[in-house]
């Protein structure tokens, strides 16, 4: 393992090696792995992608496929980085797939804030979850349609973001953009009548 950190082109049996640890869940060797990987890769995905936002998340879906399915990695078949661009250009492909006849869309809005909790994730029967309920009811009427739209798709129909995507029609990131800005006006509106 030290020689793989040290050396600046591991050799296909040091690399086999160390994945033979990342099959048995070592962790410090997939750390070698995505080190090594993530830069190489990140310049690959964003060369097909154009975009740096995608890019990084191919990468970071990649690198989780190589952790996930490192059992199906046979050193003997493929070298190791064969098998890591493979994954890698069949996400790029079913990405460019599924954004066929659609722009991408992904901004920096879209990117989800780190503070605020999905409903999804949300206990269905918390008493916190029946209040804010009776809130987005009370102020639905205040948001854009477009938000309005996403809002109650999402916190009163209960709806999965991604069916909430394909309901509308428009790309994931957007239904997270305009969630996140409807509930920060529903928090304005709240705390202006509280006041």
């Amino acid at each position: 393992m030290e020689s793989l950190t040290k050396l600046s082109t591991p050799s296909r049996a040091e690399w086999n090696e160390c994945m033979t640890k990342v099959q048995r869940g070592d962790k410090a060797a997939f750390a070698v792995v995505f080190k090594h990987f993530s830069p190489r890769l990140k310049q690959f995905a964003y060369k097909h992608m154009q975009n740096e936002q995608v890019a990084m998340e191919l990468v970071q879906d990649t690198l989780a496929a190589v952790w996930q399915k490192s059992h199906l990695f046979d050193g003997n078949k493929s070298a190791l980085s064969t098998w890591i661009y493979t994954i890698a250009r069949n996400l790029c492909f079913d990405l460019l797939r599924k954004q066929k006849g659609r722009e991408l869309h992904i901004h920096a809005d879209d990117i989800w804030p780190d503070d605020y909790c999905p409903p999804d994730l949300v206990d269905q029967y918390s008493p916190e979850r029946d209040m804010l309920r009776e809130q987005i009811v009370r102020y639905l009427d205040t948001l854009p349609t477009k938000q309005k739209e996403v809002i109650k798709a999402i916190y009163l129909d209960e709806l999965p973001h991604q069916d909430v995507a394909d309901k509308f029609d428009i790309p994931l990131g957007t239904v997270k953009s305009r969630l996140r800005l409807a509930v920060e006006k529903l928090k304005d509106t709240i705390r202006a009548e509280q006041v």
